[in-house]
């Protein structure tokens, strides 16, 4: 459980529902600091008490509503909230985003869910402030190593015509560079930390998914690209996901892609992989504030997303921009993903995605990948691998066991690459039914 003792402040008018949440709270050992049942009084409270996360019903009886109360509270702190609500009306529902709340809570409560859906929550919203104080600790160090170089370089061209304080002050700036890059480089490390503590290990993979592979390969230290899987009752959601960008700007993206990934699946309803994308690129737009006047960025996602059902042998696929290719007794079939990304406004809000249904077969496979795989560069004349040399590398070598069709891949790839830089991260995920 993350931070067992999290001070937590509910806003509910329904004495019943704001007591059982305040029993189960008490059984899994947070502290509840105190049950509000109006908006005004509500303020009040944040201001005097500094909870860590919010539990507010959406349908106050005063005048003031669950989301006028958050989003007067956020004007001065971005605090986690889980919004109570007894359903899942869109309109409600679609106006509450726009505070930016880390989940919802369904009425009547069940136990687990909600005990996961607040847990899901402060994980979150830590991880998020980890990773956002890496990346200022490291804007940081970038910005004090410009204004240091510039004023080292201002010296030496001031001083050309003393070699020996010449020399000196290169040697100087020479160690001060050095130095600075080591503390780059270890904050750029620490991101990668931070970003392997959220994508699935190997042992995650191997305990939900029958014959696979993942075959991933940054371009940086850190990606743009990342695998996601998520397993729910009978269902196990999988995706490749490629964000805008690479490196440390990517490997942000990656960041907020899974966390929102996450909430999504994990609240409410079972999705289809095109319901989940639909939902992520609204929570992108939100997230970014990208609808905001004024603001022209696109910054956004493609993705792959698969939702497998071993009982029924079920497959459904979903794709925004990036496809699937299908194995089947020799057979390859080709889904292409919807022609949308996640993310940005550059469509004025008609990003929509389709869902493919298979019915499954014993030794049917199946591989999403990104994009960086096909736009590599190399070979005699320096092309692109293209897609019609991936498919026909994946038709030929289909027969092979999937730990050895990886090792088949890896040197592939990097044999075609040859002398040529890598010129995007790379991710493929093959599955065998």
């Amino acid at each position: 459980m993350e931070n067992p003792n999290t001070r937590i402040l509910i806003i509910e008018d329904d004495a019943i529902s704001a007591q059982v949440l305040k029993q189960y709270l008490l059984k899994w050992n947070y502290q509840v600091l105190d049950i509000i049942d109006n908006g005004e009084e509500a303020l009040e409270a944040y201001n005097e008490l500094k909870p860590e996360l919010l539990l507010v019903d959406i349908h106050l009886k005063t005048p003031m509503t669950g989301i006028d109360v958050v989003r007067e509270i956020k004007k001065k702190k971005d605090v986690p909230v889980l919004y109570i609500t007894a359903d899942l009306d869109a309109a409600v529902i679609d106006k509450s985003l726009n505070t930016d709340p880390s989940g919802y809570l369904i009425k009547p409560f069940d136990e687990h869910q909600l005990k996961a859906t607040i847990e899901t929550a402060l994980s979150s919203d830590s991880k998020i402030n980890k990773t956002l104080s890496a990346i200022k600790e490291e804007l940081s160090m970038a910005m004090m190593q410009v204004e240091e170089l510039t004023e080292t370089n201002a010296h030496l061209i001031t001083a050309t015509f003393r070699e020996r304080a010449l020399k000196q002050e290169l040697e100087a700036t020479k160690t001060l560079i050095e130095a600075q890059s080591k503390k780059i480089l270890d904050s750029i490390n620490y991101s990668l930390r931070i970003q392997q503590s959220i994508i699935p290990s190997d042992n995650e993979f191997k305990e939900v998914l029958n014959e696979h592979f993942v075959y991933y390969k940054p371009k940086d230290v850190v990606s743009g690209d990342f695998p996601w899987m998520f397993q729910r009752g009978d269902y196990v959601y999988i995706a490749s996901i490629d964000c805008t960008g690479h490196g440390v700007p990517g490997a942000m993206m990656s960041m907020i892609g899974n966390l929102l990934l996450n909430s999504i699946v994990s609240n409410g309803e079972l999705k289809t992989p095109s319901e989940i994308l639909a939902e992520l690129h609204k929570a992108v737009i939100s997230t970014l504030k990208q609808d905001a006047v004024g603001n022209k960025a696109a910054d956004g996602m493609d993705a792959a997303l698969c939702r497998i059902n071993y009982k029924e042998n079920e497959l459904l696929f979903s794709g925004a921009h990036l496809p699937m290719i299908f194995m089947r007794n020799g057979e390859l079939e080709m889904f292409k993903g919807d022609k949308f990304p996640v993310g940005g406004l550059q469509y004025r809000n008609r990003n929509t995605y389709s869902d493919h249904k298979i019915e499954l077969e014993k030794g049917d496979k199946f591989y999403i990948y990104s994009d960086g795989i096909i736009d590599q560069t190399g070979g005699e004349e320096g092309r692109k691998w293209m897609t019609s040399n991936l498919k026909e590398f994946i038709q030929e070598n289909n027969h092979l066991p999937m730990d050895a069709l990886v090792e088949k891949v890896k040197t592939t790839f990097e044999s075609y690459m040859g002398e040529y830089k890598q010129v995007d991260d790379v991710l493929l995920i093959g599955i065998e039914i």
